[in-house]
């Protein structure tokens, strides 16, 4: 098969979008497909906020424009917001392959507001028309597809709910990391040993926005620090902005350390030096933060978002946030435990379904023209 994967992302490991677009052409080239992986980067920076519609129509005028320049494909894959009328008419499939779920996103954004004052106001009728433009578009994206890739078994449920009329069109995948990456964790779980230290050190990785459920976080922290002051707590990747929501003091003790950013190799030293990982998203695409602290050996209490739901079989050490007052972390040793999870959650496997759904979608194709 002709593939293209277009993807809004950089393609580099440091974008999650970027890391899985990276990942799925890998496998298939593997398989002995013909991929191409676009991304519109590097892009003008646009930094002010009424910029936004402008960048995404940008993006989209780039793909088109690429499009121009190339023979029809026989899949297109990419995000709905991508899939303009040149995307549909360039390939036998389309599949719209989902890596958040944009409407909830939105949703989330605008009861849970950041700013205030006059700013505030002004921002939040900005962000109800954008937020419209882009669930216009995603709702056109889907219209136009001829496959919906939903990701995990919670976007898959949400969207039958909600958009009944393309049940046929709706399928699901699985998130993974790179078997590279996959080694690295290994060895972290593998040197895993119960500490003789006092206290628990917690770890919370991800961007500092609402709908990462940070309020839930903060409220646990501070809680948390009173009743086992022993205990303390890393926030990874969200910038400077969790300083503003915790007491200087808690910060200057050394109990909270905050991360306002890390490069991808650095995110193993940081696993292998925390106990227990924390999940408190209230929406969420996966969370290959989930992957990462798991086959690092590492017990996560997890919020009921993203890819949790799918994980939970494979893991005993992901359970319900918040974590007990009181208990002592259990390291994943055995691969034993793992070897269901490994067959499911690897790309080679994702890729390969995939690949079978779209080669028998293609026959069909031919056959009846």
């Amino acid at each position: 098969m002709r593939i293209l994967i277009a993807t809004h992302a950089h393609l580099s490991s440091e974008y999650g979008a970027g890391q899985v677009a990276i990942n799925l052409a890998e496998e298939f080239r593997k398989q002995g497909h013909n991929v191409t992986l676009w991304s519109p980067h590097p892009m003008p920076h646009l930094p002010r906020w009424w910029q936004q519609v402008q960048n995404f129509q940008l993006v989209r005028a780039k793909l088109d424009d690429f499009l121009d320049s190339q023979e029809p494909f026989d899949v297109i894959d990419c995000i709905t917001g991508l899939i303009t009328k040149k995307v549909s008419r360039s390939a036998s499939v389309v599949v719209c392959r989902s890596v958040q779920p944009v409407i909830l996103y939105i949703v989330s954004g605008l009861l849970n507001p950041k700013d205030k004052g006059l700013k505030k106001i002004g921002l939040f009728i900005f962000n109800v028309l954008f937020g419209l433009f882009c669930i216009f578009l995603s709702l056109q994206g889907w219209s136009r597809a001829t496959h919906i890739l939903c990701l995990g078994s919670l976007e898959l449920e949400w969207m039958k709910k909600w958009f009944p009329w393309w049940r046929n069109k709706l399928l699901v995948y699985l998130h993974a990391i790179s078997n590279d990456e996959r080694s690295e964790l290994t060895k972290i779980r593998l040197n895993r040993t119960q500490q003789k230290r006092e206290g628990i050190r917690f770890i919370w990785i991800g961007r500092w926005v609402p709908h990462k459920g940070i309020k839930k976080l903060v409220k646990f922290i501070l809680q948390r620090e009173i009743s086992n002051p022993q205990d303390t707590f890393t926030i990874a990747g969200g910038g400077d902005s969790p300083e503003q929501d915790f007491p200087s003091e808690l910060i200057q003790s050394g109990k909270l350390k905050i991360i306002p950013s890390f490069k991808r190799n650095e995110l193993y030293s940081l696993l292998a030096n925390h106990d227990v990982g924390l999940f408190t998203s209230e929406v969420e695409g996966w969370g290959l933060t989930l992957n990462e602290m798991l086959e690092s050996g590492m017990p996560i209490f997890a919020t009921k978002a993203g890819g949790v739901p799918d994980l939970q079989p494979f893991f005993e050490t992901l359970m319900p946030f918040p974590p007990p007052e009181q208990f002592v972390p259990t390291f994943l040793k055995s691969a034993h435990n793992l070897k269901d999870y490994n067959a499911s959650c690897s790309w080679e496997k994702i890729t390969d379904i995939y690949a079978k759904l779209l080669i028998e979608k293609l026959n069909f194709s031919k056959i009846s023209q």
